[in-house]
């Protein structure tokens, strides 16, 4: 400003010979202040003063810290099963899939751990819904059976079970039965997972059993061998936890007896042949 007027001073001196060049000259070395600075100013204050009062919508960092760790805690649901209880058996049945899959890659152990993991979402989703629809194929007669039944009664008594959106943690792959004949190949895998668990009116939407918590929890799926796939055969809750390890893993004599000679000695102790 001080430099401004400075310059300006002369110019006004001098204005009867000179007014037309001097008033552009002052123009030209004002408009920093009065093309740029002065509206954008302006302007800033305008909507400063049109916010006040105003409230401000909150960032989801503070809308989770006003919430508090509560209404985001996962609660266990059942009962879960220590590490220790299925590790020598977790490790056990790992080798023997690894020793199966170099003949047949049903045994591949990421894909039976993934087939459990789609089955899992696929026909608590089904049951959700209320139809069989889609996983007809995906599942033994006589589970499909028991399946069509549950769905039927909560049809007649107008419930639906909500696990909403399922997150598959962790399948830990606990027994494998392969003796001779693939229709006797069975694996069963103990799915941890986590979602909503709760029966609600189908009409009003009211609680009917349960709440609308978070649950972390487990069940053992077990998979038989069909012609084109792994079908769901049982499903059971973790308090068979000690039935299902009492089973060892089985192989067929002429498998048990190759896979004996590199195998872990500890491994053999989980597996029986037949």
């Amino acid at each position: 400003m001080l430099a401004t007027f400075l310059t300006a001073g002369p110019i006004f001196a001098a204005w009867d010979n000179a007014s037309t060049v001097g008033l552009l000259a002052i123009c030209c070395i004002t408009f920093p202040f009065w093309g740029l600075w002065l509206p954008w100013y302006l302007f800033k204050e305008f909507f400063v003063e049109a916010s006040r009062g105003r409230e401000r919508e909150k960032s989801m960092e503070e809308i989770l810290k006003e919430e508090g760790p509560k209404k985001h805690q996962v609660f266990t649901k059942g009962e879960k099963i220590p590490d220790w209880k299925i590790t020598a058996r977790v490790k056990a049945t790992k080798a023997m899939l690894k020793f199966l899959a170099y003949t047949d890659n049903w045994f591949e152990r990421k894909y039976v751990a993934d087939v459990a993991d789609e089955a899992f979402r696929l026909i608590k989703g089904a049951m959700e819904d209320r139809t069989i629809q889609g996983i007809e194929r995906r599942v033994t007669p006589e589970h499909l059976e028991e399946l069509r039944t549950e769905i039927k009664r909560m049809r007649k008594e107008q419930e639906r079970h909500v696990w909403g959106r399922i997150e598959v943690t962790d399948v830990d792959i606990v027994h494998v039965e392969a003796p001779p004949g693939k229709e006797n190949h069975t694996f069963t895998a103990l799915v941890s997972a986590r979602s909503k668990d709760y029966v609600e009116d189908d009409e009003t939407e009211e609680l009917v059993r349960g709440d609308r918590r978070t649950y972390a929890y487990q069940e053992f799926w077990t998979f038989r061998r069909s012609e084109k796939r792994w079908v769901v055969e049982l499903v059971r809750p973790t308090t068979d936890v000690d039935e299902v390890l009492a089973a060892k893993n089985v192989l067929a004599q002429i498998d048990l007896e190759e896979f004996a000679k590199d195998a872990d000695k500890e491994f053999l102790r989980e597996i029986v042949a037949r």
